[in-house]
């Protein structure tokens, strides 16, 4: 049967088992973020303004969501003082999403959340073990349109 195992079960599917593992490490990672005042969406966001300022249709483009979910994410950002909106000045119709100095230092924040979270879930794991499973999830989220790095 397709997606299962020699043995019948879910459990030895990849796609079954990185949902899972996703679930669960979503989960981790939201529950610490929760005391920076920030939730995983806005990390998305808030990587995605790292190089440079991007207009609101942009931003929802690279995020995959609807441009009213950006609007809302961007209030909440906003309000945290991590974001801020500028008036493009050719087309006053069009605003930029810029990163603050505050958006920056929670952007580390959350990194460091991320890596701490890293060295939980990866902790059975061998240095070159850890490495390769990197590797092997960059280049799976590249082929499926996913930044890496």
């Amino acid at each position: 049967m397709m997606g299962m195992n020699e043995e019948g079960s879910l459990t030895g599917n990849v796609g079954f088992l990185l949902g899972k593992l996703g679930q669960v490490a979503s989960n981790r990672f939201a529950e610490r973020l929760a005391a920076i005042g920030l939730r995983p969406r806005h990390c998305w966001l808030l990587e995605s303004l790292r190089a440079a300022p991007t207009n609101q249709l942009d931003l929802a483009r690279r995020l995959d969501v609807a441009p009213s979910v950006v609007v809302d994410m961007v209030d909440e950002l906003e309000r945290l003082e991590a974001v801020r909106r500028v008036r493009d000045t050719r087309d006053r119709r069009r605003q930029y999403v810029e990163l603050t100095a505050t958006g920056r230092t929670l952007l580390g924040r959350a990194a460091r959340v991320g890596r701490d979270l890293d060295v939980e879930l990866l902790a059975e794991l061998s240095a070159r073990q850890r490495t390769a499973l990197r590797d092997a999830l960059g280049v799976i989220a590249a082929a499926n349109g996913l930044p890496t790095g």
